[in-house]
């Protein structure tokens, strides 16, 4: 693991682009996360299509 250095760190502190990104807020990932869920619920539908077709394949 890396660590900053105080030397450094204080170069970073007068940055004001590195002030910038520390400051900047969280962004809020609620309707990606809908998303996911939705893609998810979808995918493993196709998956298990997939997995059905793949064992009558096999069976014949």
């Amino acid at each position: 693991m890396r660590v900053i250095s105080k030397e450094y760190q204080a170069i970073l502190d007068k940055s004001s682009a590195w002030n910038y990104i520390q400051n900047t807020p969280k962004p809020d990932f609620t309707e990606l996360d809908k998303e996911v869920a939705k893609f998810e619920r979808w995918i493993k539908k196709e998956h298990k299509k997939d997995r059905q077709l793949l064992r009558e394949a096999a069976r014949k």
